[in-house]
């Protein structure tokens, strides 16, 4: 299928009809020191493999914050290991929004060619659904605005009543796009970016030539798909509850027979940057000693570590009961991802709190193939998820 960017030019979006076996995930903008986390995994009668992974160099230029700077193109090649029939990016903006809301709420910002910025929106959505709230198709052409100035709302405007489940559209110089969740109610999953980065971003893969950028993601929802083939999750059935603890954010999913049924952010929670600050000004340590002390407990970091934590697993708990209460998913798997270090005191923090025991695999868990070296340190959650997400995408799952 192809979106129309501008009069004369398409990208192509999607396998056309062919099954994805073999994709790159690239974690673009995410802040990762050294370059873009990038995995490229192939599957060949039902065994997917890691066939490289590592930090490739990022764009020559950042992502575009104007359609003035969106008017200066980039081409970006990758590395030939990496270069795979089919790219999926994983993609870190302040512009970029997703989140669960209710449909009413989502075709409320539609017609205001906005979305919601503030969390109120959010606190009557207990599920939502959706591996990845990808961009991929477009019930419009998305014409580019002449000059490169940016679109009126009139130019772009379409009626809320056109908004149709997975179809992405455009208003006000929005993309936006949304996915029903598999359970009772009204709820959605909603993503929006500007129409301006999304061009940039649809042009910055060469045509012609490996890859081609297959899939455009949300950074969080790429993440959220990190988990599909971990070994525990798989075992479970599908259904478990995760806590993935960001660089500045902390959220947690909920999932049901392999589908995102929950998410959900912990209001207040520092992220890794802000739980390792605190260990390191509360026991007055140096950098380089925090991970050290948080895995091989020479120091108790607890009394720094519990005030954060503790609100953290009661917004698991209670996450917990939901998906039991209302989805029927009783004593699902409980996972926690992204602490290269740490994780040992949440789980026995969850414990104690919640009677609750979380895992901690490896990001490359349920893969085969070698890991790359030090791959603990390095964040490829959101690279990985970007593949794992467009290839269960094409598999209709």
């Amino acid at each position: 299928m192809k979106i129309q960017l501008t009069k004369t030019k398409t990208i192509e979006i999607g396998g056309g009809g062919h099954r994805i076996s073999d994709v790159v995930g690239v974690d673009l903008f995410s802040g990762v020191e050294g370059g873009c986390p990038a995995v490229r995994i192939a599957e060949k009668k039902g065994v997917l493999r890691v066939v490289a992974a590592g930090l490739v160099p990022p764009p020559a230029a950042p992502l575009p914050e104007s359609w003035e700077q969106a008017a200066k193109s980039c081409t970006w090649s990758l590395p030939q290991h990496f270069q795979s029939p089919h790219a999926a990016l994983a993609v870190s903006s302040a512009a970029l929004f997703v989140g669960q809301t209710t449909m009413e709420a989502f075709k409320a910002d539609f017609s205001a060619g906005s979305h919601r910025q503030d969390e109120s929106a959010a606190q009557g959505a207990e599920a939502a659904k959706s591996r990845r709230i990808g961009i991929r198709r477009a019930s419009k052409p998305a014409a580019e605005p002449a000059q490169n100035a940016a679109p009126t709302a009139a130019q772009t405007a379409a009626p809320a009543a056109a908004v149709e489940p997975g179809i992405p559209i455009s208003n006000g110089g929005t993309r936006f796009v949304m996915k029903k969740m598999p359970v009772d109610g009204d709820f959605v999953m909603e993503a929006a970016i500007p129409e301006y980065q999304l061009l940039w971003l649809s042009r910055l893969l060469p045509e012609g030539r490996r890859p081609t950028a297959a899939s455009i993601q949300p950074r969080a929802s790429a993440i959220a798909a990190s988990i599909l083939r971990q070994s525990a999750f798989t075992a479970a059935g599908g259904s478990a509850i995760a806590l993935f603890v960001g660089e500045d954010a902390v959220n947690i999913a909920g999932y049901r027979g392999g589908d995102l049924v929950l998410w959900r952010t912990c209001r207040g929670a520092p992220g890794r940057a802000g739980i390792y600050g605190a260990v390191k000004k509360g026991l007055g340590l140096d950098d380089d000693m925090v991970e050290s002390v948080l895995n091989d407990a020479l120091i108790d970091p607890r009394p720094v570590l519990e005030p954060i934590v503790a609100p953290i697993v009661d917004e698991l708990s209670v996450s917990r009961d939901y998906l039991a209460d209302k989805l029927r998913i009783e004593s699902p798997a409980a996972f926690v991802f992204g602490l290269p270090a740490g994780a040992g005191y949440f789980s026995s923090i969850a414990e104690e709190r919640a009677h609750m025991k979380l895992a901690a695999p490896e990001v490359f868990d349920g893969i085969e193939g070698e890991a790359p070296k030090g791959a603990e340190a390095v964040p490829y959650a959101g690279a990985l998820g970007a593949a794992l997400a467009l290839m269960a995408e094409e598999d209709g799952q």
